[in-house]
């Protein structure tokens, strides 16, 4: 309540990372596709909000966000290949800004035994992320259009699968332009930084002052809570716990890091809902068309 319309200047921020997003994305495919800004705009939006508010873990945004890209005109293949990469780029740059928190809290001396936990945390997901870079260049993809094709044989509703082929050879032509994966990793790294900003600008609305350094503290080991718990959704209950003790560490009370994420969670609605039903009615007007067509 204390926040008032200043709920409104948060949904205006959060635009910023949600461009950089986009913006690397786009920079990932521009060899193979010219795309506009505002497909993949429009695509992150969406794709962002299925993952936050629908029960789906984090495969269901990116599927649907590979999918608005293919209504835009993109190969399915290349567009699936994109939110791979896309999302490994992520993830990587998601760890540099964890270990940029992690230097921040290990400057507070009397949270030591927090700072092993986190560490150790960021340690495994380094270790994850490393992992699934190496399948992808060892042919992961490519093992499973085998299993998509045999499965596509059997004709009926699964025919429509075999439209992957090419999926391995896509993920491998993406990784080819190192400049690139270093401008789409570079917008990601930005993205991560504003969402910074947006909480130092949430708490400064609701009457708490602190350094941009403690709000990068907060986001980043608040951002890697949240993706270690990506299985559950919307992370319930995951990112109310882990503001609260975040909080704690630089001085605020156990409620305030509470608030801090239910006023995210109230923006994420605000901006999501319009997604999902801008969604909705891309869907609706494909249908409608190819039922004409048919």
């Amino acid at each position: 309540m204390a926040v008032g319309w200043g709920i409104l200047a948060l949904m205006a921020f959060h635009l910023l990372p949600m461009l950089c997003s986009a913006l690397a994305w786009q920079r990932l495919v521009k060899s193979h596709w010219h795309g506009s800004l505002w497909a993949f705009l429009r695509a992150r939006w969406i794709r962002e909000h299925v993952a936050d508010l629908l029960p789906v873990a984090q495969v269901g945004g990116e599927v649907v966000g590979a999918r608005m890209l293919t209504l835009d005109g993109l190969d399915p293949a290349l567009a699936l290949a994109s939110v791979i990469v896309d999302l490994t780029l992520e993830t990587t740059t998601q760890i540099v800004f964890t270990l940029m928190g992690i230097g921040v809290l290990a400057a507070q001396v009397h949270t030591q035994g927090l700072l092993v936990w986190v560490t150790l945390g960021a340690g495994i997901g380094a270790a994850l992320v490393g992992a699934f870079f190496w399948v992808q260049r060892q042919g992961l993809f490519a093992w499973l259009e085998s299993q998509l094709k045999s499965i596509t044989e059997k004709g009926g509703i699964w025919r429509s699968l075999g439209r992957l082929d090419g999926l391995h050879d896509s993920i491998q032509s993406l990784y080819a332009y190192r400049g690139q994966l270093a401008t789409a990793s570079t917008f990601h790294l930005a993205c991560w930084l504003l969402d910074a900003g947006e909480t130092w600008l949430a708490l400064y609305f609701m009457g708490h002052t602190v350094s941009v350094m403690d709000a990068l503290l907060l986001e980043s080991l608040g951002q890697a809570i949240r993706g270690a718990a990506f299985i559950i959704p919307g992370q319930l209950g995951v990112q109310e716990g882990g503001y609260m003790v975040l909080g704690e560490a630089i001085g605020l009370a156990p409620g305030v890091g509470l608030t801090l994420s239910l006023l995210k969670r109230v923006r994420s609605l605000l901006i999501g809902l319009p997604a999902l039903a801008c969604w909705q009615f891309i869907e609706s007007k494909t249908l409608l068309a190819q039922h004409r067509d048919s």
